[in-house]
């Protein structure tokens, strides 16, 4: 990724008056996955356990109507930015229904495709194999070991290069713990392309999409990712998390967990919401097979009209400023009053390129939901 320097974004020659907003009305529940059903409004997380929580695209408390497409996830957001946070609850909470992988091609060398990829739909609780050094993270501040931890969970595999240089600055102090739901998995040599089929999205599922640790990308479906994401999270809390957040704007059902755990697309649209009022609002999301659900879910959400426009933050390092770009001077010139680049991969760049092309106000799903993080880590001590 080319995200690794960040440049403060200019503001707006004049930047919209952001009204005071009543909230979404009550909505009900679900990150990641999608639910055809339009009638479905904004999503409540539920705390581990508990219902599921609507799926990325439309919101469905059944893991397997889960489909939406998350931008790194995108789904309906919830009723309360509290909704983003799952307390902990192992006495209490009932253990989530966990939707296996997708069986693949029903012929003889699909389970030899699976075997050779080294990947299994319901992964233990075995801590995935040692992650090796990133040659693009920047080295970062030295933090005492007994200072309170984050975990960073992604939907692909960490560590995220492209997403400490971000993070960092809005968490002095705080200990980063990354693990990636993918980690355990292989993209390399003749194991890629099983791999790649095992976790895709299926037919009409709007899909996921996250990076890599080479930083490339995959497309993902909600069914073999969900076990993966709660393996991730429990590795993360054995390294000492406080609090973990998930690093997707799509909608998932409920996840496992001891500690808190946030999902990112709640806190992103609540605070959007917050912040927008009526004013029309542009999405910008990564995949073309994301844009309509994704309108649709902020459409439940925001009371002003909504549009969206793709740009991939995970394209060719050389093309993909001018790619967000273009997508924000789009957004603009239909009348969006207010952008919001609406994926964990987007990076402060990103956004100082959309600020520049549009001439309009740009919030940034990645330091809206690490800000919120960062609360609640200081809220635990």
């Amino acid at each position: 990724m080319d995200s690794t320097e960040t440049t403060p974004p200019r503001g707006p020659a004049t930047p919209p008056k952001a009204k005071a907003s009543p909230g979404p009305a009550n909505a009900a529940a679900p990150e990641d996955s999608a639910d055809a059903d339009a009638s479905a409004g904004p999503v409540a997380v539920a705390a581990p356990g508990g219902p599921a929580v609507e799926g990325a695209l439309a919101g469905s408390a059944d893991p397997e109507a889960s489909g939406s497409p998350a931008v790194d996830g995108v789904p309906v957001g919830s009723a309360s930015l509290a909704d983003a946070v799952a307390p902990a609850n192992p006495e209490t909470a009932a253990r989530p229904v966990h939707v296996d992988a997708p069986a693949g091609p029903a012929d003889a060398n699909a389970s030899a495709s699976r075997a050779e990829a080294n990947v299994s739909a319901s992964p233990a609780n075995v801590d995935a194999p040692p992650i090796p050094a990133d040659a693009d993270a920047p080295a970062g501040p030295r933090i005492p070991a007994g200072a309170p931890a984050l975990g960073l969970v992604t939907i692909g595999q960490a560590p995220r290069a492209d997403l400490r240089p971000d993070a960092e600055p809005l968490l002095p102090g705080v200990r980063l713990v990354e693990h990636g739901a993918l980690d355990a998995d292989r993209f390399d040599g003749d194991a890629e392309a099983a791999t790649r089929r095992l976790l895709a999205p299926e037919d009409g599922e709007a899909p996921l999409i996250s990076r890599l640790r080479d930083g490339r990308s995959v497309l993902l479906g909600h069914g073999a990712l969900i076990p993966r994401i709660e393996d991730a999270v429990g590795r993360a809390e054995r390294d000492g998390a406080a609090a973990t957040l998930l690093l997707c704007t799509g909608r998932f059902p409920a996840v496992r967990s001891r500690r808190p755990l946030l999902f990112a697309e709640p806190l992103v649209q609540q605070a959007v919401a917050a912040t927008v009022g009526t004013d029309p609002v542009g999405i910008v999301c990564p995949h073309p097979d994301q844009a309509e659900d994704v309108s649709r879910r902020w459409a439940q959400l925001l009371p002003g009209r909504v549009q969206a426009a793709t740009a991939d933050p995970y394209g060719p390092a050389e093309r993909v400023l001018d790619d967000i770009a273009a997508a924000a001077r789009t957004l603009a010139d239909r009348g969006s009053s207010w952008l919001v680049l609406d994926c964990i991969g987007y990076t402060e760049r990103m956004r100082a390129a959309a600020l520049r092309a549009a001439d309009r106000p740009v919030l940034l799903a990645r330091a809206i939901a690490v800000r919120m993080a960062a609360e609640v880590v200081a809220a635990s001590g």
